[in-house]
């Protein structure tokens, strides 16, 4: 194997962590919007567990799908006049 293919995967491996951070950052802003407007906080631990569960899919997805995912979220909050 040469050093130009051990670059290339980690170009890759990189590429992959920094989509999925992307899309966590968005699910976790999606999670904070109801929260934010929500007068009380009293969070329990399954709406604790389907908020993570959603930060870990909107990563997931935007790791897989790219920027057609990110653009289909932002396109939405942006219909809705966020």
């Amino acid at each position: 194997m040469t050093s130009e293919d051990t670059n290339l995967k980690q170009g890759n491996g990189a590429k992959f962590i920094y989509r999925f951070l992307g899309g966590a950052a968005l699910g976790a802003f999606v999670v904070s919007i109801p929260i934010f407007y929500e007068s009380s906080i009293d969070l329990n631990l399954v709406q604790l567990g389907i908020a993570s569960l959603l930060i870990i899919s909107c990563g997931l997805l935007s790791s897989l799908w790219g920027e057609k995912f990110i653009e289909a979220v932002t396109g939405v909050l942006n219909s809705f006049g966020f």
